[in-house]
């Protein structure tokens, strides 16, 4: 049984001011000497300097909480600061919550908390609640507007922020263990044909402009490798690269480059990593939100306050440098980050313990396309998905249609699959049919006669693409006219309109 081992916030800056204060609440003013010795005696702070204490003291004194007299060496307490510690008793910070509205029945269908919206929270993200996909339409200050939406795949679950992270330890011996699954699970099938899980190879593997970075180094390592492996490759290489990571592989979308320039990349990484991760995090909504946390431990902002992201920007660019923004990144640092583990991983690539090598296989393995599946809407390509195909293929194959004779107006019902070029009406042997989907669409004369060109022309693919779930005649013609390779991709395309219901599906032609 494997224990986490707990996260220690050393030296927390926010917590050194509320007691700082605290000791003048106590006493009315306290020598700094026994403010710092009385403090030290506290485990967590046996290793604070002299000069970070009186940094946190000095900025304290800059906004009033306590005041310094330098001379008599006191810290002495003020009216300001005796009210910020009244409302900090618990320095645990009040989570928001926000009502998510549906903008069509403008009812309230549930909650999402302050995390979510900072990591996720921009008009256009997809997320599930209740069992179901909503985008994101508006954010007011305590409510989230949203619309139904039908693409489940891409969608964040609304409680994606609760996860625990998976540890080092345990995602490397999770992934070892994948090795003995290999022909055992549907989801390993074929896995053997391209490599065998090991936490000592790191492989790169290519699906469009989507690379696979299998590093089964946990949540929190991988969260670090992917932001620095993408700033040198935006460095280097002048891209924007997209960046998706799970406790076992890290995605990328990047454009032009090729498998071997992320090898590259990765086998000439720095050890020295904090101000990398420092300036990919700083302009983030992740640290805006944990910074407005701190800041309210603090006393720079009060704790019933509710900024805007534009106003808590302001108030930040003001405090880059200070004890505030430095402990914002330290708790980022340890939440989010395994710093440790990460240079021990960089040190490993650089010696040669663990080898980076590229997949020479241009399909997916079945241990990328898990990864992919949950992020990219258009990779069909794992067994599961080639159910799905199958499944979709067979409905419409299935798919029952009224074939209207243009010539003589007789009626015939057929399934796609029954349909061939040489069929001929056998009341006047005319080989011209309109195309009915309903009842309706039997007497509306200027739609057969466009279903019935599209019908002489592409024959039984017509009939195919036609009968996709809210697919019409002038979305089938888009479909018709792509260079597509192969039936499945064909059915491919048609779920991809289905899913995500375009605007021609919702009108009647």
């Amino acid at each position: 049984m494997k224990l986490e081992k707990p996260e220690i916030h050393w030296k927390a800056l926010d917590v050194l001011a509320n007691q700082i204060v605290g000791l003048t609440i106590d006493f009315g003013e306290i020598e700094v000497n026994k403010a710092f010795e009385t403090i030290k005696r506290c485990y967590v702070y046996k290793d604070l300097t002299y000069e970070e204490f009186l940094e946190v003291l000095n900025f304290l004194n800059e906004i009033k909480l306590v005041k310094f007299d330098e001379e008599g060496r006191k810290i002495v307490k003020t009216r300001k600061g005796h009210m910020y510690y009244i409302e900090n008793l618990s320095m645990i910070p009040d989570e928001k919550s926000y009502d998510v509205i549906d903008v069509a029945t403008r009812m309230k269908i549930g909650v999402l908390h302050e995390e979510f919206v900072a990591k996720h929270g921009n008009p256009g993200t997809v997320f599930i609640l209740r069992g179901l996909p909503w985008k994101i339409e508006k954010v007011e200050k305590d409510r989230i507007f949203v619309s139904l939406e039908k693409d489940f795949e891409s969608a964040i679950p609304s409680w994606e922020g609760e996860l625990l992270p998976v540890p080092f330890e345990v995602a490397i011996e999770a992934h070892e263990l994948k090795a003995d699954f290999i022909g055992k699970v549907d989801e390993l099938r074929g896995q053997d044909r391209y490599f065998i899980p090991s936490s000592r190879e790191i492989y790169i593997e290519q699906y469009k402009d989507w690379f696979v970075i299998h590093s089964p180094f946990g949540t929190k390592v991988n969260d670090a490798l992917s932001r620095i492996i993408s700033h040198f490759i935006s460095q280097k290489y002048g891209i924007v690269v997209g960046i998706k990571t799970d406790p076992y592989r890290i995605i990328l979308k990047a454009g032009y480059i090729k498998k071997k320039n992320i090898k590259e990349v990765l086998e000439s990484l720095p050890e020295d990593i904090e101000d990398i991760l420092e300036s990919s995090v700083v302009n983030t909504d992740l640290f805006l939100w944990k910074f407005s946390h701190v800041a309210k431990r603090f006393g720079v902002i009060r704790k019933d306050a509710d900024y805007s992201k534009s106003t808590l920007r302001r108030i930040l660019q003001h405090l880059i440098g200070t004890p505030v923004y430095r402990e914002t990144l330290n708790e980022i640092f340890i939440e989010k980050f395994d710093i440790e583990n990460t240079k021990k991983v960089i040190r490993m690539i650089k010696s040669g313990e663990i080898k980076v090598e590229i997949s020479l296989n241009e399909i997916p393995s079945p241990l990328a396309a898990i990864g992919l599946e949950e992020y990219v809407s258009d990779v069909l390509i794992s067994d599961k998905w080639r159910e799905i195909v199958r499944l979709v293929k067979e409905r419409l194959y299935e798919t029952e249609f009224t074939l209207v004779c243009m010539a003589c107006k007789s009626k015939y019902k057929i399934k796609v699959k029954d349909y061939d070029e040489g069929f001929k009406c056998e009341r006047c042997g005319g080989n011209y049919f309109g195309v009915a989907k309903s009842e309706e669409d039997i007497y509306k004369e200027d739609k057969l006669h466009i279903t019935a060109d599209l019908l002489k022309t592409y024959g039984k693919r017509f009939l195919f693409v036609y009968a996709g779930r809210g697919i019409s005649y002038i979305s089938a013609i888009g479909i018709l006219r792509k260079n597509i390779r192969d039936e499945d991709e064909l059915v491919r395309e048609i779920i991809e309109f289905e899913k995500k219901g375009i605007k021609f599906s919702k009108r009647r032609y």
